[in-house]
């Protein structure tokens, strides 16, 4: 089965950073690596053509079939370029005080959006670093698609949690045949249109379906 910009897919892959296994979606893999222990083992959903990794590797899942399993070999430029000493600023402790985070070395942390690797913690001063963890190192994925994604229901749900970070409990998707309910609380409805322009964006066959919206409560806090 092709694989085509946009197609939501299913896929396991090792990515050896410098030659060295770095991250695994085999729980037994990894384990025996001992690499930090991820949030979730398996096959990972990616968009094809949304950069969910790497530009190369969009490229090349797009010559790719289901069920092969396929190795590529990036150089540093092809992979996530040079490390850049820009990207490496120093915060003060107070900072992370006042979120009610704890500064340790080695971990990863979202500043608005922004992912930062704490490097050092000195005198209340914290060093953060924003370069991508396999800048300025060569990679290796190996990598097999296991399985297109097309059921709509799944898409959306995906497009929920994953791109627009919206929690479980604030949104259901019911889909029968070309029939699609997508329901959130009433005080959430004026992101309607944006939500359609959303899914558009991301869904190659959205407007095949029939979308309507409907009506969750609002969760207690």
């Amino acid at each position: 089965m092709t694989i085509q910009e946009k197609d939501f897919v299913k896929i396991d892959f090792d990515v050896y950073s410098n030659g060295k296994l770095a991250q695994s979606t085999s729980q037994k893999t990894a384990e025996e690596a001992n690499l930090p222990k991820a949030q979730s083992y398996g096959p990972q959903v990616m968009i094809v053509g949304r950069n969910f990794f790497v530009k190369a590797l969009d490229e090349d899942m797009k010559k790719a079939k289901e069920g092969e399993k396929r190795t590529l070999e990036l150089s540093v430029e092809e992979g996530f370029g040079k490390r850049k000493k820009e990207f490496i600023k120093t915060f003060p402790k107070k900072v992370f005080d006042e979120q009610k985070l704890r500064a340790v070395p080695g971990m990863v942390y979202d500043f608005n959006g922004m992912f930062g690797t704490v490097k050092s913690v000195v005198g209340g001063r914290v060093m953060v670093d924003f370069n991508n963890v396999y800048a300025g190192k060569e990679l290796k994925i190996e990598y097999t698609i296991t399985q297109k994604v097309e059921d709509i229901k799944e898409q959306m749900e995906f497009i929920f949690t994953t791109i627009l970070k919206m929690p479980q409990n604030l949104f259901k998707v019911e889909a029968k045949d070309k029939d699609v309910t997508i329901s959130i609380p009433k005080e959430l409805h004026a992101m309607n249109d944006q939500l359609t322009k959303t899914f558009e964006d991301y869904i190659s066959n959205y407007k095949d379906f029939k979308v309507s919206f409907g009506e969750l409560p609002m969760p207690k806090q």
